[in-house]
């Protein structure tokens, strides 16, 4: 990582980052840096391209500043998206970014399905998670709402953007009820059981009442220690 003051014209918004992040509240932020300065660095590839603080430069651009103090990293072009999600774990995400992060890193930390990696000793602990799990942890949220905000975006991406705390805001909950599929009812009526099946149990007389399926998927009674 190497520091570095640049002109801020010098400076490019990325396109991923762009994709990923939404510049909102950039008021907010322009009279935090006029009180206390830039705390941050931004943070750029060698292309001087934005992997982190797309909000801070939109700031200082606003605020009139020319030149500013910025880090430049060496990382692969391929590993850039995760790097961003990474170096914004701090950030207070609206549901639509949560969705591009999470594409991004289950992208990158794709595993083999049923792949069992708590085993191998070669991995650290973190890499000995689930794929979700390790999502979970790095965008700061549980793995319910890691599945339930990628399949919203999978099947409803609409809906996204209307989760939030306002009046005219939904729930995380709500919007993954609106697009989820309805639960399989099962209709078997009970007149289909084989009632020949009920028999006394061997070991105490009394008619066993215990209900399991046969091979066939069929529904019948069976007896007691069986």
């Amino acid at each position: 990582m190497v520091q570095s003051k640049i002109k801020v014209e010098d400076i490019l918004q990325h396109a991923e980052n762009r994709r990923i992040y939404s510049v909102t509240n950039v008021e907010q932020l322009m009279a935090c840096i006029q009180s206390l300065g830039l705390i941050q660095r931004i943070i750029l590839n060698s292309k001087n391209e934005v992997l982190c603080g797309g909000r801070r430069l939109e700031a200082i651009k606003q605020l009139g500043w020319t030149e500013v103090e910025v880090e430049i990293v060496d990382v692969p072009e391929e590993d850039e998206p995760a790097f961003m999600v990474n170096s914004n774990s701090y950030r207070t995400k609206n549901s639509l970014e949560k969705y591009h992060e999470i594409k991004i890193l289950k992208s990158h930390w794709a595993k083999k399905q049923g792949q069992r990696t708590d085993l191998d000793n070669s991995l650290s602990e973190d890499e000995k998670l689930t794929t979700r799990k390790r999502i979970a942890n790095a965008i700061g949220g549980t793995e319910s709402e890691v599945r339930r905000t990628e399949f919203i975006g999978d099947n409803a991406l609409h809906l996204l953007s209307l989760i939030g705390n306002g009046e005219d805001k939904i729930s995380l909950n709500e919007a993954y009820k609106s697009c989820a599929p309805a639960k399989p009812v099962h209709t078997k009526l009970v007149e289909e059981i084989d009632l020949t099946e009920i028999k006394c149990c061997h070991y105490c007389g009394g008619e066993t009442r215990r209900i399991n399926s046969d091979n066939n998927g069929e529904l019948k009674f069976i007896n007691h220690g069986e």
